[in-house]
């Protein structure tokens, strides 16, 4: 059984994981950040982390560790850090990718036209500079 539990922005675990799987970490510190280990058997074996902004909330910093892939535990993490931003109020998740859009359209996200994203998706520093080209997908939260 794998268990979500909250991780500082500055854990060197977190951002070591992202680095591997080449996914941006220049701006983990920035305010309004929530990140997460997923532990199986008592290790870390991914994260993800969500910027909320109302009943909106951006899906970012999903990974696995590479020696549990292909395990189930991209969708664990997934689903569990959803969750945990349904509970703060979101009802809507928009994430950007460059490489991973069929693993998220599994997981029930849909591509979306930038033109039709909430203005504070659009505005976040994921959008705007570090993933400004990645393809947006979005998805309703139940």
């Amino acid at each position: 059984m794998a268990t979500l539990r909250p991780v500082p922005a500055d854990a060197p675990a977190l951002a070591a994981a992202l680095d591997a799987a080449h996914l941006p970490t220049e701006d983990l510190s920035d305010g309004g950040r929530r990140f997460f280990a997923l532990d199986a058997a008592g290790q870390p074996v991914g994260y993800g982390g969500y910027e909320l902004y109302g009943e909106e909330v951006l899906l970012r910093s999903v990974v696995v560790l590479e020696q549990y892939r292909g395990k189930g535990y991209g969708h664990a993490v997934t689903a569990a850090v959803l969750a945990d931003a349904a509970r703060a109020g979101a009802h809507r998740a928009f994430l950007l990718t460059t490489g991973a859009a069929a693993f998220f359209v599994r997981e029930g996200f849909r591509p979306m036209d930038r033109r039709d994203a909430p203005a504070a998706i659009l505005a976040t520093k994921q959008a705007t500079t570090i993933c400004s080209s990645a393809t947006l997908l979005a998805r309703a939260l139940s």
